[in-house]
Parts: structure tokens; sequence; C-alpha cells
């Protein structure tokens, strides 16, 4: 059967459009009839094996039949209990053919259904057989008590094709149609069809008898068949309603043709008939309850004009004959929940209307056929709204979980007639912005009425209705600005089809709204380009950027919330992971509506802020709006895009255009003091407060939160070294701008700071207080022991390029700037190494060695900085090691250096590195004699050279008295052996 409706369908399509521009729609229609047709035949097969599964189930066969006890004499037949173990969906299946109140908008309190037939008994105690009958799968009828002729059964449709969860269906009475009935009798009608095809083509060319006579058979015909078929209802319902189809098909198609392609009859009077023969049609499908005949009646009607036409009709002729239709389908709508129907009407509707339009619309057409749109949008939204109200009355009469709202009705007709009224006024300024004012009026008017009447019965319809309203709201103001809407519509219409599938549980309208979105996102961002002469924050760019990233976000808050569900509570999510689409979308929202904010920023005529601290102080607004909002949306996601917007606002800091960048690039001092009082006062204390906010906020728990979030080592090490180097680049900014003779003041003033902060840091990490505790291992090892090692770094710089002059202030040792500078690095050192050893560590010998190695470079320094100053000896940098007296004092210091540490070694060192350290002190006095033999010889003559050699002899006989070589440390059990004195 099947397959015939494929062969009737390729040569209509061959016999309207005829030759060779048909073969590759009839090839079309072909593969995808055969594919159809298959797919039906395994439907069937797997119908038959349950069928014969069930029929071999003797034990439930059985179980089922009980044995009615026979009446006495005189006494009355009682009539059978219905079976307990009927399912309750066949109840409602009545519950279908609810009549509404007088009032089409009654929502009503209860439903009203239809009571079912009374039973009818004879005298001779034998029931009459019934005129509906009901097949319940796996519930075997009772045998009848005796033996009884064969009355001729109630032939109809298979009983669930006519159910409220069929008929709301569309794949369910799509497959209900090919599998139910007499297939026989369908495929008659097809062929028919096809004969009747036929014989109005070949009229055309070879008229022998009258046309109007052949046309006047064909029209009884039909008749013939709509009368035979009403006569048959009774006792062969599928038959008939086959019947009364196709006859009310071939009378659609004659009266077309009568007034279409022979003029027989006239406009006024053909579109009478065709309008009365909708109404007939729609009146026999809602007398018999009949689906697929209002299915076969209407298609037909539809179908009437494309298979009849000529090419030269009138589109106001087509367009009120199709209004009348509709009409029809609106009348049925209020009655029944035939989804198939409506979107029939719909489909052939807008798709025809579509068609005319893409090949004969003229803008001065406009006044015929914007009328007919606007009567077929709010025709439309009444079927919409009368399927919800239908379903609603159902579902409260017990008829199972049927969807309260047509989803692709709701949402497809707008994103249809919007697409069609933005192509018919494209050519008027502002039409399409009121055109979307006027929808999101009529959407929200609609809705909100129905809230007061129907209140949270159709809630869902509600939210649909407004969620329509705000949408096209949305849209007024970036289409009355600019023409671009297509992806920001997209992206709307996107979102609500995402929240619809969400609340239907339909992953295929998940699917094609995120399909929308990534559709919309492409051709906004492929085709759209920011013109410096677009009024800022009002231009259709930026705001259909917002409107794709704020669709991107409502989409991922409802994925979120699918991901929080339950396992075992998400049902249709089990093959799904809505979280990994829900930080992708939640990512392409904030990178959308980042990216419209930054280009109207850079756009903007100012000097003040520069482009990267525009895009800083953006960065950071979405830091505080995203870390505020999250738990006031409950969206603990939604955070982290704030904490990834720090972190790229942070980074901007140490580009070559940030405040650092442009001190150490070569720009000058000035240059940077005035980025820095203009901005940079402003963007580093909102990176760095707004960082140690999130820091905290994060690694504390808020009030409601039973642990903290917790943020990252990277975050914290991230925030500590920007706090660190941007405060020691200030501190060195304003030393070098403020201070003329800044030899000594700006590299002090650079470690001050970062020195002062170190130590804050040390002393809490070996408290174990916040900051240092929230990762105190990456603290250690990431921040404060490499900053150690910058600061050792500074000692050796300082100590070679600077001369430590403090003018307008005398020089004085140990009192200068440079050498408080020191004081603060080793006062760090002390300090980072008290903490670890409250923590059980230690900082490690090879840090031990290079603080020594520093210190001995400062106190070197210290020496010649202190001969510059008092005895006019060069620097370092100007050659102070061929002064005479700076040799003589190094000779000397080192001495002396070299008696401390033998000293040390003897009195206070540990036994284990007793010998070791007194070994340095001996290595170093060995580089002073060497030094006095291969450098202060040369000085022969001079007083420097003679006061070293006496100065060094002197020293070591002090050495050798008070510092004598220490004992070696006694292994396990063995005691020490003392030492004989030199």
């Amino acid at each position: 059967m099947a397959l015939l409706w494929i062969l009737a369908i390729v040569l209509i399509v061959w016999l309207v459009f005829g030759g060779m521009p048909a073969l590759p729609v009839s090839l079309l229609a072909l593969v995808g009839g055969w594919f159809l047709w298959g797919r039906i035949r395994k439907l069937e097969q797997q119908v038959e094996e349950l069928r014969l599964a069930l029929a071999t189930r003797p034990a439930e066969r059985t179980a089922t039949a009980v044995e009615p006890a026979l009446p006495g004499p005189g006494e009355q037949p009682e009539p059978p209990e219905p079976p307990a173990a009927l399912p309750a969906r066949a109840a409602p299946a009545r519950a279908a053919r609810v009549r509404p109140a007088d009032d089409d908008w009654d929502w009503g309190d209860e439903p009203q259904a239809t009571p079912g037939p009374a039973p009818v008994s004879t005298s001779s105690g034998e029931a009459a057989p019934p005129a509906w009958s009901h097949t319940v799968p796996g519930i075997l009828p009772a045998p009848d008590p005796e033996p009884r002729p064969a009355a001729p059964a109630a032939s109809r449709l298979e009983p669930d094709e006519s159910s409220p969860d069929v008929v709301s269906s569309l794949g369910r009475t799509i497959t209900a149609w090919f599998t139910g009935g007499n297939t026989i009798v369908r495929a008659a009608v097809a062929i028919l069809f096809i004969g009747v095809a036929f014989l109005l083509r070949y009229a055309t060319e070879n008229v022998v008898v009258p046309i109007e006579l052949r046309l006047a058979g064909v029209a009884l015909g039909g008749l013939a068949l709509v009368v035979v078929g009403w006569r048959l209802r009774g006792t062969r319902r599928g038959y008939a309603l086959s019947l009364q189809g196709g006859g009310i098909g071939v009378i659609y198609l004659t009266l077309f043709a009568a007034f279409r392609l022979y003029g027989l009859l006239p406009g006024g009077l053909a579109f009478a008939l065709l309008a009365a023969l909708a109404a007939v049609s729609a009146l026999l499908a809602v007398l018999q309850d009949a689906l697929p005949l209002a299915v076969l009646g209407f298609a037909g009607g539809f179908l009437a004009p494309v298979l009849t036409s000529t090419g030269q009709g009138s589109h106001i002729a087509l367009f009120s004959y199709y209004l009348v239709l509709n009409l029809a389908i609106a009348w049925i709508a209020s009655r029944q929940t035939w989804k198939l129907l409506n979107l029939v009407g719909f489909f052939f509707t807008f798709g025809i209307g579509l068609a005319w339009g893409l090949r004969a619309w003229r803008p001065e057409l406009l006044a015929s056929t914007e009328p007919f749109l606007i009567a077929h949008v709010l025709l439309y939204l009444y079927i919409s709204v009368q399927y919800s109200r239908q379903l609603v009355r159902l579902r409260e009469a017990g008829a199972g979980n049927l969807p309260y709202v047509d989803g692709g009705l709701l949402f497809g007709m707008p994103i249809a007639a919007f697409g069609l009224q933005a192509a018919m006024v494209r050519h008027i300024p502002y039409a399409l912005a009121v055109s979307a004012a006027a929808m999101a009026g009529i959407y929200l008017l609609l809705g909100r009425w129905l809230l007061r009447q129907a209140g949270e019965r159709a809630l869902l319809l509600v939210e649909g209705l407004l969620a329509l309203g705000v949408i096209f709201l949305i849209l007024v103001t970036p289409l009355a600005l600019d023409a671009r809407w297509t992806g920001a519509a997209w992206a709307v219409q996107g979102a609500g089809l995402a929240w619809i599938a969400m609340r239907q549980q339909r992953i295929w309208a998940l699917a094609m709204g995120l399909l929308l979105q990534l559709g919309a996102a492409l051709s906004f961002w492929s085709h759209n380009a920011r013109l410096p002469e677009l009024p800022l924050f009002t231009n259709g760019l930026f705001i259909g950027t917002l409107v794709l990233g704020l669709s991107a976000l409502a989409t991922a808050r409802l994925l979120e919330r699918a991901a929080r569900a339950p396992q075992d509570e998400r049902g249709w999510w089990r093959e799904a992971e809505p979280g990994v689409l829900h930080y992708f979308l939640l990512a392409a929202g904030v990178v959308q509506l980042l990216a419209g904010f930054a280009a109207e920023l850079h756009a903007a005529p100012w000097t003040i802020p520069d482009q990267e601290g525009r895009l800083v102080g953006l960065l950071l607004g979405w830091t505080l709006l995203a870390e505020l909002l999250h738990r006031r949306l409950d969206w603990q996601a939604f955070s982290l895009p704030g904490r990834v917007t720090w972190v790229l606002a942070t980074l901007l800091c140490f580009t070559p255009s940030g405040l650092l960048g442009v001190g150490l690039g070569g720009h000058g001092e000035q240059q940077a003091w005035m980025i820095f009082t203009a901005q940079g006062w402003l963007e580093l204390a909102g990176v760095i407060g707004i960082g140690g906010w999130l820091m905290k906020r994060l690694d504390h728990a808020l009030p409601g939160e039973d642990t903290p979030r917790g943020s990252t080592p990277a975050e914290h090490l991230l925030w500590l070294w920007t706090t660190l180097l941007q405060a020691t680049a200030v501190a060195w900014l304003v030393a070098a701008v403020f201070i003329v003779r800044h030899q000594a003041w700006t590299p002090t003033a650079a470690v001050l700071p970062p020195a002062l902060v170190g130590i804050l840091l040390a002393r809490r990490l070996g408290a174990g207080i916040w900051p240092a505790s929230a990762h105190p291992r990456a603290l250690d090892l990431g921040l404060l022991r490499p900053w150690l090692g910058l600061m050792l770094l500074w000692t050796l710089g300082v100590n070679l390029l600077a001369d430590g002059s403090m003018q307008p202030l005398g020089y004085l040792p140990l009192l200068n700037p440079v050498d408080i500078g020191h004081a603060l690095v080793a006062l760090y050192a002390l300090r980072l190494a008290h903490a670890l050893h409250q923590r059980g560590e230690r900082l490690g010998r090879q840090w031990t060695t290079a603080f020594a190695a520093a210190a001995f470079v400062w106190i070197n320094s210290l020496l010649v900085r202190t001969l510059h100053h008092w005895a006019g000896m060069p620097t370092w940098t100007h050659g102070a090691l061929g002064s005479s007296l700076v040799q003589t004092g190094l000779t000397i210091l080192w001495t002396l250096i070299a008696l401390v540490t033998m000293l040390y070694a003897t009195r206070r060192a540990a036994p284990a590195m007793a010998r070791v350290v007194w070994g340095a002190g001996a290595a170093l006095l060995g580089l002073v004699v060497a030094k006095l033999l291969l450098v202060d010889m040369a000085g022969v003559g001079t007083l420097y050279r003679i006061v070293s050699f006496i100065g060094v002899g002197l020293l070591m006989l002090v050495i050798g008295y008070v510092s004598p070589l220490p004992p070696a440390a006694p292994a396990a059990g063995i005691p020490a052996r003392e030492e004989e004195p030199a």
C-alpha cells in the first residue's frame, strides 16, 4: 500500500509539471518514498510479531476469559462489569471528542466528556454487538456463553488511531495511518487520485464529450464516494472514511478545474462552492472523529490550486481560498487535538505562499497580500492556543502524559511569518521594526490574558507566548537601527526551541535550537563589521551581539539545570552530556557579549582611557558582574568566565602597552607617569584589589555554602606576582620622576614595597594565615623563593652600578638608602627561613651559599662606596680595582671576613659544620695571601703595600690564636680527639 502511495506521488508530480523539469523532483520523491516505505514495512513486521507473541500466551488468555452465569427464568441479565485490567488510557480515547462550552475560551474546572452509548439489551438476553470495538493488547475478550451466528463486525480504524496520545503526536499519527485500517481501500483512493489527474489533464487536450458533462460526471463520482462512505460509517468505518476523503478530494479538483482551467464557474460561485465543500469536510471529520478524513479532504483542498494551476490566476483568489480552508481547520482545532491536520494546513499555506512570492511577488502587491499574512498569523495563533486548551482538558481527564504545547507550530509559525514579512517590507524603512513591535504586543497581551483565564493550567503555553513576545520586543531596536536581523532572530528562536525542548523533553528540538544558534553566530560574525560612523551602544551590530550572547547564556542556563539533575532523574538526558554543552554555550555567550562591548569601546573617540585601559576595565567589570550574580542566579559555573576575564585583565598589564611595558620599553619615565596618573592607578587598583577580593571569596565559604569553591594555585600566584611586580614598577616610577638625583633613592624605592609584602607573606606562611594558607606549597616554591632570587640579583646589580648617593644628604655607611634596602632583603631572607622552619622545612644549602655570596658582594661594595664618597676613589664601573687604596682596603676587609668566619666556626658553628665553615674562612685567607703576592706587591714603595702586608700579618696572628682548627665531628660512639694548638 505504501508503495502505491509512493508511485501516486511521483505520477502526480510528473502530471503537474510534465516533461524533463519534473524528472529530478520525481526521482527525489521516489527515493524518499522508497525509504519511507521500507521503514513502514519494518514497523508492520514488528507489530505483527507482537501480535503473534500475545496470541501464543495461553495463561493470559485463560486468565481473562471469564464464564458469565446464565440468568434464571424471569430474571433480567445483568450487564457485565468492565474488566479491571483495562488500561487507563481506554477511557481518554473517548475524551478526544470533548466539546467545549459555549465560550471557546472557557478552560473550565472539570473536563467535559461525551458519555458513551448505553448498553442495549434484548428480550432474549443477548447483548447487541457494540458500535465501537476496542482491542486492548494483552487482554483477550471472554468467549460467548453459547454459540451464536456471526454478526458483521464493525470494521474500523485501529482504536489507537484516534486516541489523544496518537493524534497529538505527529510521528504516531503517520505510523497509525500507514499501519492501521483497510490498506486496500487506501491504495484504491491513491490510484483514484491519479486517475482523476489523468482525466483532467486529458480533458484540456482532447475534448470530445462537452467539458461540462465530463466535469459533472467526475463531480458526481466524487459525490457518490462521499454518500457511500457516509452510509457505511456505522458498519465499515475505515472503508467509509477512506471513501469520503477520496470523494471530497475529487470534488475539490473538479470545482477548481471548472473555475480555473475552463472558466465554467464564475469566481463568486466557485469560491462559495469550495467554501461549502471545506465546511462539509470539516463537519464530516468532526462528526466521525476521523483525522484521516480531515487530512485527506484538506490536503486535496490545498493541492487543488497547485494541480490545476495555469499560472494566470489571481493571488487574491488563491489566498482567499486558503483562508477559508484554514478557517475550517481552526474550527476543527477548537474541538479536536489533531496535530497533523494543523501542521498540514500550516505547511501548505506558508509553503505555497512562499513559492508564489518567489515567483510573482512585486512591492506593489503589498496592499493585497499583507492582510492575508496577518489573517493567517492570527488564525494559526488561535489554533495553537486551542490545541493546548484541548490537551489541558484531556490530561486533567486522565488521558496520560500528553504534551501541553505544539512547539513546532508555536515557534515555527512566527519564524515563517516574520521571514515572509521581512521579504515583503524590505523596501519600506522601519517597517520590519514596526512588525516586530506588533508581534511582540500580540504575544505579550495574549500571554497575559491566558494567564488570567487559565492560570497555572496553561503555564507552559503562557511562558511560550511571553517568551516569543520578549524575543520580538528585543528585536525591535536592532531592526529599527540596522537591517541585519537574521543572526539575532535565529539566536533567539534557537533559545526558544531549547527552552521548549527542556520542558517537553525533545532531544531533536534541542539539537535544532543549538544548530540555530550556531548558524546565527556564524552568519552574524562573518558578515558584520563595526563601522566608525555608527552611534555608540545604540547600533544594530551592538544590540545584535547582545541578543546572540544572551541567547547563548539562556540556553546554557537550561543545560546547567539539566546537568545538575540526578543521573536516575535525567530520563532523556541519559544519552547526552549536558554539562559539556553547558560550558561551551556559557563561553560562547560571554565571548560574544564581551566582543560586542569591546568593539564599541574601540570605536569610542576617547583619549583617556586608552585602548588597553578600556579593555582592562571591561574585563574587570565582567569579573565583578559574574562573581556577584552567580549566587543570586544559583549558577556556580557563571563565576568561571569572571575568573578568566580577571586573568586576561591582569596579563594585559604586562603587555608593551601596559603600565609596566611603557615604563620599561624606552618611552621614558614622564610618559609612563602621565599614563599612570590618567588611568594606571585605577587599572592597578582594579586588577590587584578585585583579584584579592575574588581570591578571598573563592577560598572562604560564603553564606549558604558548605565548602569554599577554592582558587587554583595559578590564580593565587598570578595575583601575588602582579602585586609585587606592579608595586615595584610604581615605586620605581615615582622615585624616577620626583627625585632628580636618584642614584640611591630610585633602586631602594623599587625594592622597598615588594620586600615589605614579601616579609608579610613569609610571616603569614609560618602562621598559616590567608592568603598564604590557601596554597602554601605553591606560594613557597612559586613566589617566595623565586622572589628571594630576584632580590639577590637586585643586590648584585645595585652594588655594581649604584654609588649610594643620597643628595642633598651626605653619605653615611649603613644608613644610606642602598644599605637600608639590603637590610630589608636580609630581613626577608631570615623571615622566610624562619617560616619554613615553622613548617618543618629548610631553605636549603644552595640558598645559604647564594645569600653568603650576595653578602660578600655587598660588604665589598660598601667599602668601595664609602671610599668613593669619603676619599674620592672611583666606583666599580669607573676603575675601582685600579686604585691602590681600594686594593688595600679589600685585602684588609677580606682578612677581617676570614677572621669572623673562622671565629664563628670554632665558637658557634655546629660540630658537623664547624670544619666546613672554618675551611671557607681559611680559603678566603689563602685568597688574601695570593692577592698580596700578585696584586698588592705591584705597589712597591707605596704606603698602601706596607699597610696591606702588616695588617694582614697581624690579623693572621690573631686568627691563629683565637680560631684554631676545630676538632673533627665525632662518629657514633667515638669521643672527639682534642687538637693540639699550633
